[in-house]
């Protein structure tokens, strides 16, 4: 739970967002695993598998969406499952080539829109503390560092990082 103390608004910032944020199943599987392995740094293992993406799409809790460049071709995607007045997002990914040109601030966006159509009140998300495009992503939206569990990642090299709990409420997303 989001602090009573904290704003009730924030502002999101105006960004480009890709040609086309549509509706993901699991008939997209295969080019959201391209998008996974070439998003999710393998140090950490934190890329999902086509069976855990898959089993995870068919829950009617589940909902996703996929970015297509302007060619029609995915770059990103997102998956979020609802639990009563929350949502969870479990996975945000963006190919490198796309990162920084608003395509995963259009996807956080969208999800945040669709959780909120879904009579969320808040999206919560998990991070590792590391990961500072993200977070930067995360907290520039509206995000709130809510909780941490230490030593939760471990890198390739052996040094372990911390997740960190984030929310954000939506009531100040319909625009």
């Amino acid at each position: 739970m989001i602090p009573s103390d904290a704003p009730r608004f924030v502002p999101l910032i105006p960004a480009p967002t890709p040609s086309l944020i549509a509706a993901a199943d699991t008939c997209h599987i295969d080019s959201l695993m391209v998008i996974m392995h070439a998003s999710f740094d393998p140090a950490f293992g934190e890329a999902w598998s086509a069976l855990q993406l898959g089993g995870t799409m068919v829950l009617d809790s589940s909902f996703a969406r996929r970015a297509l460049d302007t060619a029609g071709i995915a770059q990103g995607f997102t998956l979020c499952r609802s639990a009563g007045p929350e949502v969870e997002l479990l996975l945000i990914a963006v190919t490198p080539g796309q990162r920084g040109n608003g395509m995963g601030r259009g996807l956080l966006q969208m999800a945040c829109e669709d959780a909120r159509l879904r009579g969320a009140e808040e999206i919560f998300l998990e991070v590792r503390e590391n990961n500072d495009a993200a977070l930067a992503l995360y907290r520039q939206s509206g995000f709130l560092e809510i909780g941490r569990r230490p030593n939760y990642y471990a890198g390739a090299t052996g040094l372990r990082y911390a997740a960190l709990t984030m929310c954000r409420r939506l009531d100040d997303c319909s625009s």
